[in-house]
């Protein structure tokens, strides 16, 4: 059952790759219009966007690899929109040095700074958390209507068929190179190997990717609920829920 309180329920999930690049790309784009039409001559409103989108770019890449976690349960939007202040700031202050180059850095201090940033950050949050709890919402609609056709199917007995003895219930990738595999008797078994070639080994059992993390066979499930990230399925036999990511909806 999902929270009341939209900042504490799970938000879209945001690894660093192609579509967060394009949607700086796009913040770039819109800030470079913006301020071309209404402020600046077109060089330095390109200025300002290469900046915005170098930035952006940069601190998700950095903040990926320096083991920020935007995906899972504790991915909120409470902390998408923390995450989003301090993008705010740092772009903040970018174009603060950029506007300073532009004037002999004559207005170089810290206060200058903070008097700038700090309304920025606040008013610009204004309509990102707007923007957000419309895409949580949207996106919980959608994945509800999956994760209700799973169960309607289960129900039916397409997805509920009893596997085979000692089949795997699900499997988790543990290590790059390894993945543990639960096991219908509720014993595990460890594969060292990639969660990819394990999950072309298993094809054959009826066994599919449902995560990037995650492998698990349809007929052990039992039940599907939703959030913005996804499904969370339960299986036969275990406590332990599975995620299922918007990319493998179809594997299912």
């Amino acid at each position: 059952m999902l929270s009341r309180n939209p900042f504490s329920r799970p938000f879209p999930e945001r690894s660093f790759g192609r579509g967060i690049v394009i949607g700086h790309a796009r913040t770039a784009v819109f800030v470079l219009l913006a301020l071309w039409i209404f402020l600046f001559d077109l060089p330095r409103s390109l200025a300002y966007g290469l900046v915005v989108f170098a930035v952006a770019v940069a601190y998700s890449f950095v903040t990926d690899r320096l083991g920020v976690v935007r995906t899972g349960p504790r991915w909120t939007l409470l902390r998408w929109t923390l995450d989003q202040a301090v993008l705010l700031f740092l772009v903040s202050c970018a174009c603060f040095l950029v506007y300073n180059a532009t004037v002999d850095w004559s207005v170089l201090n810290l206060r200058v700074l903070l008097y700038i940033t700090l309304p920025t950050v606040v008013v610009g949050l204004l309509p990102i958390i707007f923007s957000g709890v419309a895409l949580q919402l949207r996106a919980e609609q959608e994945h509800q209507r999956t994760a209700s056709r799973i169960q309607v199917g289960a129900l039916g007995g397409a997805a509920g068929a009893e596997p085979a003895t000692e089949g795997v219930v699900f499997g988790r990738r543990s290590t790059p190179n390894s993945v543990t595999l639960h096991l219908t008797g509720g014993t595990t078994r460890e594969m060292a190997q990639s969660i990819e070639q394990t999950d072309r080994e298993l094809r054959q059992q009826g066994v599919v990717r449902c995560h990037a993390d995650y492998l698990v066979d349809p007929r052990q499930i039992v039940a599907a609920s939703a959030d913005a990230q996804g499904l969370r399925l339960r299986l036969r036999g275990t406590e332990a829920t599975v995620p299922v990511s918007p990319a493998y909806f179809r594997e299912l």
